[in-house]
């Protein structure tokens, strides 16, 4: 089995929480001057991804098995997926990468997405090929959105990845699935963890808690996830409130004072401490940053 890695910097922007927008959507080429057209064999945690090529052929290997992708497709990779490209040179395409939070509470009262967004999938050919045409429209409307400002914006690209979803899922059929062949039971409960932090955040902050939930002891939740996701437990409850921290100094006009104490601390004075020990800038810094960019 070739060597796969756990991407944080190379191939996305870093940890889930520095996705602080719903999602992020960049060109193939616009990365090309990182990647040379070729992306080695790695894979994402707390991120899921849906890449969307034109026309061209992609050889491709997802979970370590070969194919040969003629573009127009669609290709949905959910987290812990590990996946490699090799790209003809100025290929046309997107990658949309996707907080597993975020794709978590879109799912939770969607049962048709739920049955299928841990496994990869891949739609091409000549019998998707309008829908196909209406996916590559779509993900130039995204583009298009990603770069505005405003608090309608993450709503807007809400509406159009779920209409990507929803011409994914009626696409979908046995001869095109691609069953996952490293859903580990670990990463399974690491899947099941996230899922209990994005509902019970604000008053759940302990790896002992998440244990008793999901009836293990705090040591083997706190080994499984550091196996599966390179992080510990603790971090990973840190990052997902950091996410929440960023969105709110970015995406609203709270104080931080409102900020702090939506977010359950106990004063600002305490949220400031946490948010620069883990950001390396107070918030304040962060959002006037932040807001220079968008």
């Amino acid at each position: 089995m070739p060597e796969t890695r756990l991407d944080r910097k190379q191939y996305v922007i870093g940890d889930p929480s520095d996705h602080i927008g719903f999602l992020n959507c960049e060109r193939i080429s616009d990365r090309s001057h990182i990647h040379g057209w070729s992306v080695e064999p790695h894979y994402h945690e707390g991120l899921t991804q849906l890449f969307i090529f034109d026309v061209g052929q992609v050889n491709c290997k997802i979970d370590y098995k070969s194919h040969k992708i003629e573009g127009p497709a669609l290709v949905w990779l959910p987290a812990l997926c590990s996946h490699a490209f090799e790209y003809p040179v100025d290929m046309q395409g997107w990658v949309i990468t996707l907080p597993t939070s975020d794709l978590t509470r879109i799912t939770a009262d969607t049962v048709w997405l739920e049955s299928w967004v841990h496994r990869p999938h891949l739609l091409t050919g000549a019998k998707h090929h309008a829908r196909l045409n209406d996916a590559i429209k779509l993900a130039q409307r995204i583009e298009v959105e990603h770069h505005r400002n405003g608090e309608d914006r993450n709503l807007a690209l809400e509406s159009l990845l779920m209409l990507l979803l929803i011409s994914l899922n009626r696409g979908l059929d046995a001869g095109t699935a691609h069953e996952n062949t490293i859903a580990t039971q670990g990463q399974k409960l690491v899947n099941q963890f996230r899922a209990l932090l994005d509902q019970h955040m604000l008053t759940s902050r302990s790896v002992s808690e998440y244990a008793t939930m999901l009836c293990i002891t705090p040591t083997h939740l706190s080994r499984t996830v550091k196996i599966v996701s390179g992080q510990t437990a603790g971090e990973v409850i840190c990052d997902r409130i950091m996410l929440e921290a960023k969105r709110k100094l970015v995406f609203s006009d709270q104080s931080m004072s409102e900020i702090a104490y939506a977010l359950q601390f106990s004063s600002p004075s305490y949220f400031t401490r946490f948010f620069s020990a883990h950001a390396g800038q107070t918030p304040r810094s962060f959002r006037n940053k932040a807001r220079v960019v968008q």
